[in-house]
């Protein structure tokens, strides 16, 4: 009994799983989900990675062929191993400790003083005997102690303390946590737990003694699922092993697994080693299939991670995927077999059709790949889709065209066909919209035929429908609105009136045309606006256009059954729910990450039931669940880096591990610049994300948002700071503002001493003000003391006044009197020295021709007295008797010029004295050299060093300093 009843829980979970996945018409991935790539060149590491894991900063870490990678949202870091291997496993901590393993050896990283992580080896910890292993598959971590787990041993390790090993008596394969228990596959035993440091084999365990396990996940809470490398999976309840039934005919049947995981919402992810990623759920049904064709770089995959927003990491044989389950968002591209910018949908006979530039594709809805097909004869610009019975109405830049038995046929030749719509008043009957006007279509035995084509009206038709009085609007989008009105047998156009901004619209263009509540709106190029037929003309819709803002142009509207209102409007994508008190609530922001994939040509929205929208993409479609919506989390900002710039070359301060342990950073004065980097741990569209930074006691307010993911400041004053950075993600989302303090110390000259030093002098100086006032008012006392004297003595300063005049006069006629005469004496030393001057140049010339003559020989007998009287006359010309008579009288009239010149330059030699004399008489150079009995020549050589005696500048004029000393 005790054997019988596990068994019949197995199989009534198993006849659940198949009435459940009967009941499963639609698949979960109405598309691909997307996926975003890195390269080796991204992540400047090697192509293989092992082990993903995301720490409690939500930072990722890879184990890669390169050593350990760090991914914080903005920027890749490398750690490599010592020794070069490559690292096979990795395990984030609490203790902000990164566990690897790697080939022989393992440890873990751990920040450094300034918060870069460094490597610390436990090897040395091993007894020397079990020093010898293979590599390090799996870490996990079991009531506060690391497990290492390779094919040799098992090595526990208890955090600064030792390394325990546990040595099975036969070589393991991979081994697992779960249910806080380490749980392995000993070869040639099965599957066993450890317990108590020791290998135990499970109950039925031994049906994998020799079949490879690739993972054991929780099923429920009594069953485990062993994921089996090639032999399939199984369905384990602690007494027996039953085999897992998947989806018959699918590829789960025959899968070559490397890794499985639980994902948060129940499902199973399984890597393959050759055919990518498949998504299953309890019932055994494929979910979702991804490989290169799809999206990812490779087909092999090593190890998955679900991070903590749902995003699926994928560790590839080369390069990293990240695929985003969380997102309500899906791709129909190129993956699902449709080429081309997305422009119309629509479900028709059980099957999707999605019209695009490079034609019709169509697949069936209750299809588990959703796989499409081009629609033969289809190929081309298509816009419009309609249904029409069993039929389907395609509007064809070639032409209207139908398609029925999955084949494209054109109704008749003709210019481009842009839409169908049918008259109420007469079923079975068209109105086609093409470039050049309007023409009627009508169904005949199953088939639409060309009725006519009206005249009076060539205006291109793209968006055409009748309102309930069955009046038939055209909206153009550069000219305004056509109204048109038939005849009763629609044979004849009876009126076409045109509307435009003279009619209340606010413009000419960009005026559309929607149906919402079965009534018929305008969103024009601002607001929403309808037609009011008493008055003939256009009036704004208050209610509609409250919904958006003043100036936003609605493009695209669509309603769903419920009346929530989606929208593409030329600043957003949105969607309008309403609750139950009809209060409109805006959701614009989960559409944020689709708004740049969008089809910006002819922007399109399509409902096909409550919960399947599509958008036409520039590449496709996008497929929004709007039952499966997106948990708006929080997700976290870092703070990275910490740079000095104040050298010439940039200087890390502190990286992240140390940032957030450092509870105020303190600088000096010079390295008062500061570059901050900062990331955020949101990977969905990271080069989107938006951060504001502030810092407190600089910036005023928050930054505008940037995309910038660093800024940096520059000569900062002294005083206390916080850096406060938060992130935008795509959804709008603001992560929690992180906080950094730091202290920027004054300059010495700035310092607490010198401030000290400031106020003694203060103090000094107070004091000195305070002695200069008193000495003041001393002074000022007196000063009026002295005032008062001044007029006790006025009259005796008037009587004292009027005889310093009469001095005054007497002692001006006095001046005048010396004044004279030293003019007179003045008058007779220049007559002296002319008379001197005439004298000796009467005298030289008299020597001269004697001299003429003693040379001709005339006078030889007399040649001994001519010699005698010529000596006479030098001594005469030269006798300084002249000159000792001419000084006395040049010094008395002169201020004693020549003594006061020798006292000055003691060195100066008679001939200097006397050539300064005379340049104090102002003589010219001729007249001093008769004076002197030399040539003009000499006289120039004379003042030249008469200069240098001076010490006078070549720019100085010699005799201006003659007459000026």
């Amino acid at each position: 009994m005790d054997k019988l009843y596990p068994r019949l829980c197995i199989l009534l979970l198993l006849l659940c799983a198949a009435f459940l996945n009967s009941a499963q018409g639609q698949p979960a991935f109405f598309g691909n989900p997307f996926v975003k790539n890195y390269s080796t060149e991204d992540f400047k590491g090697g192509i293989q990675s092992w082990g993903i894991i995301q720490d409690k900063r939500e930072v990722i870490y890879v184990a890669n062929n390169f050593g350990l990678l760090e991914f914080d949202g903005a920027v890749w870091n490398q750690y490599p191993m010592p020794n070069g291997t490559k690292v096979r496993s990795v395990y984030a901590s609490d203790e902000n400790t990164i566990y690897v393993g790697s080939q022989a050896d393992f440890g873990f990283f751990k920040p450094d003083a300034r918060g870069n992580l460094q490597y610390f080896s436990l090897k040395n910890k091993i007894p020397a005997l079990h020093q010898n292993f293979d590599e390090v598959w799996r870490i996990v971590e079991l009531k506060g102690k690391i497990y290492f787990l390779t094919f040799k041993n098992i090595y526990c390790y208890t955090p600064g303390k030792g390394v325990e090993v546990i040595v099975p008596d036969n070589p393991l394969e991979l081994s697992f946590k779960l249910h806080e228990s380490i749980y392995t596959q000993e070869w040639n035993v099965g599957l066993c737990v450890l317990e108590n440091n020791k290998l135990r084999l499970l109950p039925g365990g031994e049906v994998f003694a020799q079949t490879r396990i690739a993972s054991v996940l929780p099923f429920d809470r009594n069953l485990i699922l062993v994921f089996t490398a090639q032999d399939g999976i199984y369905l384990y309840d602690g007494q027996e092993v039953q085999p897992f039934q998947v989806e018959k005919g699918s590829e789960l049947e025959q899968l070559v697994i490397n890794q499985a995981v639980m994902l948060k919402d129940g499902t199973f992810a399984i890597g393959t080693q050759d055919n990518g990623l498949y998504l299953m759920n309890k019932q055994g049904k494929l979910l979702l299939h991804l490989s290169r064709r799809e999206g990812l770089f490779d087909n092999t995959i090593h190890t998955l991670y679900q991070d903590e927003h749902e995003n699926l990491w994928l560790g590839l044989n080369n390069g990293i995927s990240l695929v985003e389950l969380s997102s309500p968002f899906s791709r129909i591209d190129g993956t699902k077999g449709v080429s081309g910018a997305g422009y119309a949908a629509l479900v028709s006979n059980n099957q999707l059709y999605l019209g695009t530039n490079s034609g019709l594709f169509a697949s069936q809805m209750n299809s588990a790949s959703h796989s499409f097909s081009l629609v033969p004869n289809s190929t081309g610009q298509v816009y419009q889709l309609r249904a029409n019975k069993k039929r389907l109405l395609v509007g064809h830049h070639n032409g209207p065209y139908t398609v029925a038995d999955n084949r494209a046929s054109k109704i008749f030749s003709g210019q481009g066909a842009w839409d169908f719509v049918e008259i109420p008043s007469k079923p079975g009957y068209f109105i086609l919209g093409s470039y050049d006007g309007i023409s009627l279509l009508q169904e005949v035995d199953g088939q639409l035929q060309l009725v006519k084509k009206y005249r009076g009206f060539q205006e291109s038709s793209r968006v055409l429908s009748f309102d309930s009085n069955g009046t038939l609007w055209i909206a153009h989008g550069y000219k305004g609105v056509f109204k048109i009105n038939f005849d009763q047998a629609f044979s004849k156009l009876v009126s076409i009136n045109f509307y435009n901004s003279k009619n209340g619209l606010p413009a000419d263009q960009l005026v559309g045309l929607e149906h919402i509540r079965n009534e018929l709106i305008f969103p024009a190029r601002y607001g929403v606006y309808r037609y009011h037929q008493a008055s003939d003309n256009f009036r704004k819709d208050e209610e509609l256009s409250s919904y958006f803002h003043e100036y936003e142009h609605i493009i695209d509207m669509e309603e769903d059954i419920q009346g929530s209102i989606y929208f593409i409007s030329d600043e957003r994508v949105g969607k309008i729910s309403f609750d139950k008190f009809g209060k409109p609530l805006m959701d614009d922001r989960l559409f944020n990450n689709i708004r740049s994939r969008l089809n910006d040509d002819l922007q399109y929205i399509r409902v096909l039931d409550l919960n399947n929208i599509l958008f036409g993409a520039k590449d496709g479609f996008i497929h929004y669940n709007a039952a499966k919506g997106k948990a708006m989390s929080g997700f976290r900002t870092h703070l990275t880096k910490v740079i000095n710039t104040s050298q010439e070359s940039d200087s890390l301060l502190l990286a992240e591990h140390k940032i957030a342990e450092t509870a105020n950073l303190t600088l000096p004065y010079k390295l008062n610049s500061l570059r901050f980097i900062y990331s955020s741990s949101f990977f969905e569209s990271p080069e989107k994300t938006q951060y504001q930074y502030y810092l407190e006691n600089f910036d005023k307010n928050w930054s505008e948002w940037t995309e910038k993911t660093e800024k940096e400041y520059t000569n900062l004053s002294e005083g206390k700071y916080t850096f406060h950075v938060r992130a935008r993600n795509i959804y709008g989302t603001v992560s929690e503002a992180k906080g950094f303090n730091f202290v920027v110390e004054p300059p010495f000259y700035r310092s607490r001493w010198a401030f000290a030093a400031y106020i003694m002098a203060g103090f000094f100086m107070l004091g000195t003000f305070f002695y200069q006032v008193d000495k003041r008012f001393k002074r000022e006392k007196n000063q009026i003391i002295l005032a008062q004297e001044r007029k006790l003595n006025q009259k005796e300063t008037e009587a004292r006044l009027a005889t310093e005049l009469s001095e005054q006069e007497i002692n001006r006629l006095r001046n005048e009197k010396q004044q004279s005469e030293i003019d007179h004496m003045n008058r007779e030393l220049t007559s002296s020295t002319i008379h001197l001057i005439n004298k000796n140049e009467v005298l030289n010339n008299v020597k001269l021709e004697l001299q003429g003559m003693l040379k001709e020989g005339e006078l030889n007998k007399h040649s001994d007295e001519l010699r005698k009287i010529i000596k006479n006359i030098e001594q005469n010309i030269t006798s300084d008797a002249d000159w000792n008579q001419f000084e006395l009288h040049f010094n008395h009239v002169h201020g004693d010029f020549t003594n006061r010149l020798q006292e000055r330059y003691p060195d100066m030699t008679p001939q200097e004295i006397k050539l300064s004399t005379y340049l104090r008489l102002n003589l010219t150079t001729k007249e001093i050299a008769q004076l002197l009995s030399i040539s003009v020549r000499g006289v120039e050589i004379s003042r030249y060093r008469l200069r240098k005696r001076l010490g006078l500048d070549r720019s100085d004029n010699l005799t201006d300093f003659i007459l000026k000393f």
